[in-house]
């Protein structure tokens, strides 16, 4: 039987490593931070998600660890800098944050599975027929929480949309720009070929859009890769960025188009719409959540590889979401 705790407490929560996966655990979090309001919340993350996680939950702790990093390395700093927890959760699935979190704390909560049964105080089933927003739904229970709103929308302070504002003034107007995110950080069958992203990108400059490659740091090279293909260049935005500022960005697009990536969680848990192009995952698992997003998987059964999905499909779809859009509030966000 599983060991409940009650709140509030001091308590420690785990993030997941990519942006991504944390985008759809941000509901769950709102939750833990909300329920244990009257205690103290830290939360553990990755030295780029730092700063968002301060903009968004502004009072918290953040702390934050390199990916690489051992779990024993992670909890011994931070033990000798005077961190000590009654609870600890982790919204990761690795055996790795499983001992992680039974070092910082008595009683600690996960997923089952990975060392779960050796490692933690509160083993909790995860129901993977259901979207991942809802994985922490047990962790929750245990704690004496509901569920997540799975629509939940973080607001951002107004001096972060600034720096949005500005990374995007140059590339034209708020009503014409399209953001199109080429990238995705697990495996080439997830990616929509460059050449079709440029494709793209040509179409929307013939209605008279102004499209902007989305990226991260390190993704420098698939962004002028589009470019080449498209045999001009474009306004290039995040290769420098942190998080927080890729949110700033993204907050301040009419829309993006973007693989199954963290740009792509990223925009649409911000309350961006997206069109995001699935293949092989399946979005019943990953898909934004909201409204005013689309999904475009391959129609066929025999290869679910994004590049099965045709340039005309998701210029129809990206062209028919903006002319329809009319006086989007998030325009103003540019002027």
């Amino acid at each position: 039987m599983t060991a409940s705790r009650r709140l509030p407490t001091s308590l420690l929560v785990d993030l997941p490593n990519w942006v991504g996966d944390q985008m759809m655990t941000l509901p769950a979090l709102n939750r833990l931070v909300q329920g244990n309001r009257d205690g103290m919340t830290t939360l553990h993350t990755r030295p780029n998600m730092v700063r968002f996680l301060k903009a968004v939950f502004s009072d918290v702790g953040v702390v934050s660890s390199p990916r690489k990093a051992s779990p024993i390395s992670s909890a011994l700093r931070l033990r000798r800098d005077g961190r000590r927890f009654e609870s600890a959760v982790t919204l990761r699935n690795s055996a790795r944050a499983k001992i992680f979190i039974r070092l910082m704390a008595p009683w600690c909560a996960g997923s089952l599975g990975e060392g779960a049964r050796v490692f933690l105080t509160a083993p909790c089933r995860v129901d993977r027929s259901q979207h991942q927003v809802h994985d922490a739904d047990a962790i929750l229970d245990t704690l004496g929480l509901e569920a997540p709103d799975p629509s939940w929308c973080p607001d951002l302070p107004l001096d972060l949309l600034g720096e949005g504002r500005e990374a995007l003034r140059a590339a034209g107007d708020g009503t014409s720009v399209v953001g199109l995110a080429p990238s995705s950080a697990r495996g080439e069958t997830k990616r929509w070929p460059v050449r079709c992203f440029a494709r793209l990108a040509d179409r929307l400059l013939a209605k008279g859009f102004q499209p902007v490659v989305v990226i991260g740091p390190g993704e420098d090279m698939i962004a002028e890769e589009l470019c080449r293909s498209l045999g001009r260049d474009l306004p290039i935005v995040g290769k420098n960025a942190d998080v927080a500022a890729l949110a700033a960005t993204v907050t301040c697009l009419p829309l993006l188009v973007g693989n199954d990536s963290g740009p792509m969680q990223l925009a649409a848990r911000l309350g961006t719409p997206v069109v995001a192009i699935f293949g092989p995952s399946s979005p019943s698992r990953t898909a934004p959540l909201g409204p005013g997003h689309h999904v475009i998987t391959p129609s066929s059964l025999s290869c679910r590889s994004a590049c099965r999905i045709l340039v005309e499909e998701v210029a129809s779809v990206t062209l028919d979401v903006l002319e329809s859009a009319g006086s989007n509030p998030r325009d103003r966000l540019l002027r």
